[in-house]
């Protein structure tokens, strides 16, 4: 009897072990075990229903991928991975370092990389391509439905800069505008509201369209600019139109998504095993 108790209990253990890591849903043909769930459970911190959602989006997608026959090239990879580098300062063994401090494997982050690339050209491929562009009515209704979004929107503002190193220069040449002055510099520029530094945003919404902002010393020397426009209807649709469309196409690249993985989902065959 004392032989098989072990061998009773290292049966248990075993067979204890395999449900702990048994096939909790098969997903068209691709298998989400109960170790996955907890794991992606514990790494993102969300409930078992949502890791189980997580990975059956997840399975869907791989599925589609494979179905349309999404291919990225060894080539493609090394050159995301080469962007990746550049744009962190790191060079490739370097990232090799860093990843494998964090315990993972050069392979593993190939794979994961793949994989976001084929995602996001499948959804690029797939999925955008169904997406129209809106109309100009289209867009004029979004923005009536969503005006509030819009009140700090980028706007273009065309001024005209008069810099100088002279101040009597620059008030000379504000003071006659039409005429040539001596030493003063003008430059028509087209600046988005977005690109401005703060204090100059705000020198600009303080004066009046048609109207000299005062002199600013800028410690090489003095600028002042004159306001043609802050933008067509100051917050009006044609002065953010490219924002209002911008934000359209956001939300109808989600909607879609969404619609597309809903109707995925609807059309599998998702078997649940145990949870």
């Amino acid at each position: 009897m004392k032989k098989i108790l072990p061998l009773l209990i290292g049966t248990f253990l075993s067979l204890q072990a395999q449900v702990l890591d048994a096939i909790a849903i098969d997903v068209e043909g691709e298998p989400i075990t109960t170790l996955e769930i907890q794991a992606v459970q514990q790494k993102l911190k969300m409930s078992k229903q949502a890791a189980v959602e997580t990975l059956i989006k997840d399975r869907l997608e791989k599925s589609a991928i494979k179905k349309a026959n999404i291919q990225i090239s060894h080539e493609e990879i090394q050159a995301k991975v080469n962007a990746i580098a550049s744009s962190k300062g790191l060079s490739q063994s370097k990232m090799k370092e860093i990843l494998s401090e964090k315990g993972l494997t050069w392979e593993s982050y190939i794979e994961q990389l793949k994989t976001e690339m084929e995602k996001e050209r499948f959804f690029q491929e797939v999925i955008l391509s169904t997406i129209e562009r809106p109309s100009d009515d289209e867009l004029q209704d979004y923005y009536n439905t969503h005006q509030a979004e819009f009140s700090n929107a980028p706007r273009q503002m065309s001024l005209v800069s008069y810099s100088s190193d002279s101040a009597e220069n620059l008030q000379q040449a504000i003071a006659n505008p039409m005429q040539p002055t001596s030493g003063v510099n003008k430059k028509n520029i087209l600046a988005s509201s977005n690109e401005m530094s703060p204090a100059l945003l705000n020198l600009i919404e303080s004066t009046e369209v048609n109207s000299f902002t005062k002199p600013v010393n800028t410690g090489k020397g003095f600028v002042a600019y004159y306001v043609k426009s802050k933008g067509s209807g100051q917050g009006s649709f044609a002065a953010v139109k490219n924002a209002v469309a911008a934000r359209w196409v956001q939300e109808q690249r989600v909607q879609a998504g969404k619609d597309f993985l809903n109707k995925l989902k609807s059309n599998a065959n998702i078997r649940v095993i145990r949870l």
